[in-house]
């Protein structure tokens, strides 16, 4: 009974969506001001899902079985402070006073994929340009950003009770990642 729950890449709720927008070409503007701002392309995509599912574990074989997967005590809210003391960098996420170790001999009573990770909210973005420099020349620019809004999308935090840093997490995501494209058709 213990081993039932949702699968480790269980996402509860998932919304993906993508844009297009094309900016005005300022037709009526100064040429040089047409020439430089009018005519660009932003594009992108946007995710924002719920937390990956949580198991946590003992860390130890304390039910002498030789599992090494025994789960934790649970005995109050899971999440909330505690679990960075004074490390840096660190995020506090799961309430380590609420875990435990089980006694020599048991099992532990967290259940499979009990708990959820943190969520992740993220957007994508591209912006582009044509540009005809002669009648058989063409310069194509773009610019893409992984991570826009450079938001902290952090990892599941240490699920081991017996392990360092248990409940806190010391990961993320990639932050703002930038690239630059030159295209040149002829």
């Amino acid at each position: 009974m213990m081993d039932r729950g949702p699968s480790d890449f269980d996402i509860k709720q998932r919304f993906i969506g993508t844009f297009v927008w094309q900016l005005p070409r300022l037709a009526h503007a100064d040429p040089l001001l047409r020439y430089v701002a009018g005519g660009w392309e932003m594009s992108g995509l946007v995710t924002i899902q719920t937390g990956p599912p949580l198991t946590i574990l003992a860390g130890k074989d304390q039910s002498q079985t030789g599992l090494t997967k025994d789960r934790g005590v649970i005995s109050g809210d899971p999440y909330g402070p505690g679990a960075c003391g004074s490390a840096a960098p660190c995020v506090n996420f799961l309430n380590t006073a609420s875990f435990s170790q089980p006694a020599t001999g048991g099992f532990g009573n967290v259940g499979k994929a009990s708990l959820r990770g943190p969520g992740l909210g993220n957007v994508d973005a591209g912006f582009s340009k044509s540009l005809t420099l002669r009648e058989h020349l063409q310069v194509s620019l773009r610019a893409e950003f992984f991570n826009f809004f450079n938001r902290a999308n952090f990892n599941n935090p240490v699920a081991s009770v017996s392990g360092a840093g248990f409940g806190s997490i010391r990961s993320a995501a990639d932050p703002r990642i930038g690239q630059l494209a030159l295209k040149l058709m002829f």
